[in-house]
């Protein structure tokens, strides 16, 4: 049936709630006539009441919210450093003054560092964190409370959104220093929805005015003209000539509303009760109509879209319906299908027996309920695979009536089953050649339990496999960061690389690949032996180097002994001498053999060859025995070695030893580099500069300098530009400082020569001293 179709309503139906409406409104006009006089002077007196009780409630709550702001000034003051308990402060005044948009913390400079907001809203909805706060009201009110030292309220100002706020400023000092503000902003329309009663703006319409009488904040955006029921009174604080104002919207006296109530509920109820006849009398039809003709197109729509085949046959097999996919598959047309028995002309003439096997199961009722994979002709003649569901057609009376086929085209999903399976075999193929030991599972699988894993991973892993959770150096957790691990069973090495994965079903699995390196590290390892080798050749090298020297050093307190020893001889024997006499000579005597064995201690010290051992030390002693060995070879070379005060106490974490034949091979290399200057001009300068926590030791030459093409070469090994040289001192110089975390370069110096600078990591113990102004002495050496 058309929906023009449809009987005409009942004027009844109609009639009913124009009567109820007519009724309300006489009834009202009546009641608003004879109450409207009383209705006028109570509403004006109860008016200013209200006025006034709603100004002393904003003024309460504004004073509130200062006295707040002043304790958390305070508290700054008190804190220790003062900012680590404001955003407890500020989060628990947004909590009792709800009023309050934002709490800031502004710097002398006026700088907001913290802004904290309520947690519905976000820094970016009002002030910007370390951002100068440039309004020119918030300017005012920050100078007045700095300089009146006490809270301020600003004069209303305009945000960004168009809303009207005034802000209070607190100052907060520190020692007596001024630090900054506290700031509290409040929006003057959060100030009159929070701060007024409910109650109160329910019945009027409440707003902030300025000294012009323009409105700034209202509670509402309707706009009432009723000067007769309206009060205004100052608002201080904040001052500045605003003023509250309220207009009475509503009303109504204690009988006029109870009369009003009943005769509102009444004729209310009429007028329902009409319109639900009245719906339901219009709709009934209208909607069963629109259901049954939107319920038809979406079923016609639905099989004209469907990509699936959809055929129904009876229970003798006859094909009663197929839709436009099943046609457009076959190629043949819907009035050439129907109403056919089988053989179906979309039958292969060389599968008919099958096909008719398959019709049979179908008519049984016995087809699988996985489908049944079949081959179809089109009209042309091609064929293409297809899977076809079989499931019982019903009727309305809840009888079958034959049965509902779904064919799908499979011939591509198919060949991309076929090609996947091949693409997976060559995967596998691969991946059990691979001469890394690969595997996945996931987090929750325990030991030795694999999604997937290779033929490497099961041979090298049979007994023990590497722990799913390693430890870095830094004694953290580490899932996925590479590492090495030593098989307990077949005691071989092995790097472990793990990454996050996404697998086949979506899920987030951990794929885990292990190469043997055990070969590398035997490598490592006699490189290490060999280094340190070299480094303890290249030691007794630069001993034998300085052994004259050391030799020299050594006859001078010797020969002093042996004076001091052959005078105090004489004198016993002239029996000339007193005991008081005799014993200044043997303290110098005890002197010169003390510093003989100094510099025998030393020179063992240096020679021993022991394991590289890093530890808190100070640099200023490395330096002071390094210049001591290099002291005598300056002599000779008549040149002179000069130390730049710096901090004695600084420490570094370095083995001595080490750090010290880097900084004898760099003086060495600095006083044979000036050999062809004067005497004056032969001079080494060693200086520190501590930054960070790195300590940057400097060792400067005058001599003629490195070319730029050389600098390239300088660390390389066996590279020199001596005649009788190896070509390892440097390269040795540069595995030392690298062994300690550091780094060796050469620059060139501006009066000319060469600095060969290197870093070491200072000690914990210096860093923290660091923030204190070091003590600055010049080394005994």
């Amino acid at each position: 049936m058309k929906l023009s179709e449809q009987s005409r309503t009942s004027p009844l139906v109609w009639a009913t709630p124009l009567i109820g409406i007519i009724l309300f409104i006489l009834a009202m006009g009546a009641f608003f006539y004879t109450l409207h006089t009383e209705d006028q002077d109570q509403a004006q007196l109860r008016t200013i009441h209200d006025v006034e009780l709603a100004r002393q409630t904003i003024r309460t709550r504004l004073l509130a919210i200062q006295d707040r702001l002043m304790q958390i000034s305070h508290n700054l003051e008190q804190d220790t450093p003062p900012t680590q308990n404001f955003q407890r402060y500020a989060d628990a005044l947004l909590n009792d003054a709800p009023e309050v948009s934002s709490v800031l913390l502004i710097d002398s400079e006026r700088v907001a560092h913290q802004v904290t907001l309520p947690k519905n809203r976000v820094v970016e909805d009002f002030h910007k964190t370390d951002r100068s706060v440039e309004d020119a009201e918030s300017y005012w009110a920050f100078n007045a409370a700095r300089d009146s030292k006490t809270p301020v309220f600003s004069r209303p100002s305009l945000s960004s959104d168009n809303t009207v706020y005034i802000e209070i400023h607190a100052p907060w000092f520190i020692h007596n220093v001024f630090e900054g503000t506290v700031v509290a902003t409040i929006p003057l329309n959060a100030l009159l929805r929070d701060a007024v009663p409910p109650s109160f703006t329910q019945l009027y319409q409440v707003k902030i005015v300025d000294g012009g009488g323009n409105t700034i904040a209202s509670n509402t955006s309707r706009s009432i003209d009723n000067a007769k029921l309206s009060h205004e009174v100052p608002l201080d604080p904040p001052g500045y000539g605003l003023k509250l104002r309220a207009v009475l919207y509503r009303t109504s006296t204690e009988l006029f509303s109870n009369m009003l109530a009943w005769t509102v509920i009444g004729l209310s109820l009429v007028i329902v009760w009409s319109f639900v006849l009245l719906f339901r009398h219009a709709k009934l039809r209208t909607n069963a109509e629109r259901r049954l003709l939107a319920e038809t197109k979406f079923r016609r729509a639905m099989e004209n879209s469907v990509v699936t085949g959809m055929r129904a046959i009876d229970m003798q097999g006859r094909i009663t319906y197929v839709n436009p996919a099943f046609c457009k598959m076959t190629g043949f047309r819907e009035s050439e299908l129907v109403g056919m028995l089988p053989p179906f002309p979309y039958w292969p003439e060389r599968s008919y027996q099958n096909q008719q096997f398959n019709l049979d199961l179908i008519l049984a009722g016995q087809a699988p309920s996985q489908g049944i994979e079949v081959q179809v002709k089109r009209r042309d003649g091609s064929l293409f695979d297809a899977r076809m569901y079989v499931s019982p057609l019903i009727d309305s009376d809840g009888n079958q009536s034959g049965w509902m086929t779904s064919m799908t085209d499979i011939t591509e999903p198919r060949r991309i089953r076929d090609e996947l399976a091949a693409a997976h075999r060559r995967f596998v193929r691969i991946l059990e050649e691979l001469d890394a030991a690969v595997c996945v599972h996931t987090p929750d699988m325990t030991e030795g339990q694999y999604i997937f894993a290779n033929r490497l991973h099961r041979d090298w892993f049979a007994q023990a496999s590497p722990p799913k959770v390693f430890k870095n150096s830094k004694n953290r957790p580490s899932q996925f960061e590479p590492f090495e691990w030593l098989n307990p069973v077949s005691l071989r090495w092995f790097e472990v690389r793990r990454r996050a994965i996404s697998w086949v079903d979506g899920a987030t699995v951990t794929m885990q690949v292990a190469t043997d390196i055990s070969s590398r590290k035997e490598a490592e390892n006699l490189s290490s032996q060999q280094q340190e080798k070299l480094q303890f050749t290249s030691r007794l090298i630069t001993l034998g180097e300085l052994a004259s020297s050391l030799a020299h050093e050594i006859n001078q307190p010797l020969a002093a002994i042996a004076n001091y020893n052959m005078g105090c001889i004489n004198r016993l024997r002239s029996n000339k001498v007193t005991p008081e006499e005799l014993l200044p000579v043997l303290e110098k005597t005890n002197v010169q053999a003390q510093r003989a064995g100094d510099v025998i201690r030393r020179i063992r010290e240096f020679v021993k060859q022991q394991e590289p051992k890093r530890s808190d030390c100070r640099i200023g002693k490395i330096i002071e025995d390094a210049v001591g060995f290099s002291r005598l070879d300056a002599r000779h070379q008549a040149a002179t070695i000069e130390i730049e005060p710096f901090d004695p106490s600084l420490q570094v974490m370095a083995d001595p030893v080490l750090i010290e034949q880097v900084l004898m091979n760099l003086i060495k290399n600095g006083i044979e580099a000036m050999h062809a200057l004067d005497s004056q001009d032969k001079q080494i300068r060693i200086s520190v500069l501590a930054s960070g926590k790195i300590a940057t030791v400097m060792v400067q030459d005058r001599g003629q300098g490195i070319p730029e093409d050389i600098k390239s070469r300088l660390f390389e090994s066996f590279f020199t530009t001596k005649s009788d040289g190896m070509g390892m001192g440097l390269n040795i110089c540069r595995t030392i400082i690298e062994y300690h975390q550091g780094q060796l370069w050469v620059e060139s110096a501006p009066e000319g020569g060469s600095v060969f600078k290197f870093t070491l990591p200072l000690a914990e113990l210096s860093v923290r001293s660091m923030q204190t102004e070091p003590i600055m002495e010049k080394p005994n050496v």
